[in-house]
């Protein structure tokens, strides 16, 4: 995984900047990796949301949830295979997204130790933010059957870092953020 993520951020050197016109290509990767920074961005939340609870029990925050994370893979591999998608690259891909997101809540809780003074006062419940990333996962898989045959092909790497490097460049996200999203675009293409 680490030499895709390479991958991913060598080849955005070299293509960065992309022309000013995109593709229909770019444009189905762009909407796959916005729906990513879409899932990521739940990430804060959740995070909110774990850090609230276990400071009510007094205890540390625990972000892995093995069981939560079965369900979800479970979940996308059932629907994947009614898209004839293969189990294991759709595996991959939660894989990677859940990983990613766990890379923007290790973060934050990481700051919000160091400096409690930043952490959340009003967390969200997790309740609420489920439904979020429900939706996102189909979204999620749905572009990957409408565009497997881009997903596959050698240069997914290469278009995927346009995309990604168009996120980065807009300024809206910080270096967390941005590690978390290239963590997570690398898992799209099949390994």
């Amino acid at each position: 995984m680490r030499r895709v993520v390479l991958t991913i951020l060598s080849a955005a050197l070299l293509v960065w900047p992309a022309s000013a016109s995109a593709s229909p290509s770019e444009e189905s990767m762009d909407r796959l990796v916005a729906l990513v920074v879409e899932r990521l961005d739940t990430a804060d939340a959740v995070a909110a949301a774990k850090w609230a609870a276990a400071n009510e029990r007094g205890i540390g925050p625990t972000i892995d949830d093995p069981a939560r994370e079965a369900e979800v893979y479970d979940a996308m591999a059932r629907l994947g295979n009614s898209r004839d998608l293969p189990q294991d690259w759709v595996r991959q891909v939660f894989s990677g997204q859940i990983e990613a997101n766990k890379v923007v809540q290790r973060g934050l809780m990481v700051r919000w130790r160091f400096d409690p003074a930043t952490a959340p006062s009003t967390p969200d419940e997790l309740v609420s933010v489920r439904p979020i990333i429900d939706r996102v996962n189909i979204e999620i898989l749905d572009r990957l059957a409408a565009h497997r045959a881009e997903l596959t092909a050698p240069d997914c790497a290469e278009r995927l870092a346009r995309s990604v490097f168009g996120v980065f460049a807009a300024g809206r996200s910080d270096a967390l953020h941005q590690a978390a999203l290239a963590r997570a675009a690398a898992s799209l293409c099949p390994a």
